[in-house]
């Protein structure tokens, strides 16, 4: 068989660059990096060498983007481009590719889900909400499952704590971010339904302890997708949620809850500025220690006795993370592991073991600690 061509919209973006870099060590695909600016998409191909070549491709022009899938497998979707889910997503059926994104955003979301009868028949495999956050939370608790006769109760909280002064994060990532706070829902699974925060519970978050350096901090939920099936596949489950615990104490404490207001009052006209605001709040008050890492706690019954699993994913770098979890999931759907045709969420299609085995063989870190008691 052929090598794969890949085409990687944003493929030399932050993160695009980093999946085309592991993509390159993992496979012999051959990679194409697309975006709205040739020049830069051709500098990064060089640098990456005779398997890359590179395409402009812009996602608001439909020409532009069948002219660069022409001949592709498969399209992974690097760049800040949701509110074109939809467009790019009509652009891969057309060039009868698979598709791979790893954009956290809920109006992409209610875009795709009007195509998933086509994309079956279609016989195309399209995986969403892939990386690390969504993308793992679901994953982690999927894996630690199968380690209890009966999960009974399963958090996973996160700290994304980065230099952000050090890299070059686009206004477009943030604005990405803050359009997510138009429909963020502080839920978590308790009682037999999905709830959300009352005045109680906000005045009492989650706490979790993430070890050394990070320690002990008070986390606050949010609801992802890949979740909301849980309860449902673990019948003993009845707890679960994903928690946040904040970037610092600047953007925590001000530009967030700026944030949570204006993008619900004004999102157009305060869309920018709090965009700029973020970026600025978290390139100048972010402190050491620097990464980003997952916690699962869960705890239940094994062999009729309480056992207790705890398990940390985590990277020195976000966008390291990010690229290495994708990757994982990209190489179950190459090897035809994700066979299934449909619209699907990473979290819920792939192997958990092996993409957590994938991960820490590419250089995530994935540490594990059971206790079961005597």
């Amino acid at each position: 068989m052929s090598p794969k061509t890949i085409l990687i919209l944003g493929g030399y973006g932050s993160t695009g660059r980093l999946i085309a870099d592991a993509l390159l060590r993992e496979t012999d695909c051959h990679l194409i990096l697309a975006g709205r600016t040739l020049a830069r998409a051709q500098t990064a191909a060089a640098e990456l060498g005779s398997r890359v070549s590179a395409l402009r491709a812009d996602a608001a022009e439909p020409a532009s983007l069948d002219a660069a899938m022409t001949g592709a497998d498969l399209v992974v979707v690097a760049s800040s481009t949701a509110p074109f889910a939809a467009t790019i997503a009509e652009a891969a059926l057309r060039a009868k590719a698979d598709y791979f994104d790893l954009q956290y955003s809920t109006d992409k979301l209610k875009a795709l889900r009007p195509l998933a009868e086509r994309i079956a028949a279609a016989g195309r495999r399209f995986i969403t909400d892939g990386g690390f956050h969504p993308g793992l939370p679901a994953v982690m608790v999927r894996h630690v499952a199968a380690c209890f006769d009966t999960l009974e109760r399963a958090l996973v909280g996160s700290v994304i704590q980065e230099d952000w002064a050090g890299w070059d994060v686009g206004i477009g990532t943030m604005e990405e971010l803050l359009n997510e706070f138009r429909d963020y829902q502080a839920l978590e699974y308790r009682d037999g339904a999905w709830r959300g925060m009352n005045w109680l519970s906000a005045w009492k978050p989650v706490f979790m302890d993430f070890g050394p350096p990070f320690g002990r901090r008070a986390c606050a939920p949010m609801f992802l997708e890949e979740l909301r099936d849980l309860p449902a596949l673990l019948p003993g489950l009845r707890e679960t949620g994903f928690y946040v615990g904040g970037f610092n104490w600047f953007v925590d404490g001000l530009v967030m809850p700026l944030a949570l207001a204006g993008m619900r009052i004004a999102p157009s006209r305060l869309l920018r500025p709090l965009a700029r605001l973020m970026g600025w709040g978290l390139k100048r008050f972010s402190r050491p220690p620097f990464g980003t890492l997952l916690r699962i706690e869960a705890s239940g019954l094994s062999g009729g006795k309480p056992h207790r699993f705890n398990m940390t994913v985590g990277h020195a770098d976000g966008y390291v993370l990010t690229a290495l979890a994708a990757v994982a999931c990209l190489l179950q759907l190459l090897d035809g592991t994700l066979a299934r045709p449909g619209l699907q969420l990473q979290a819920q299609a792939v192997d958990p073991d092996r993409l957590l085995r994938d991960l820490a063989r590419m250089g995530a870190r994935v540490d594990m600690h059971e206790e079961v008691s005597q």
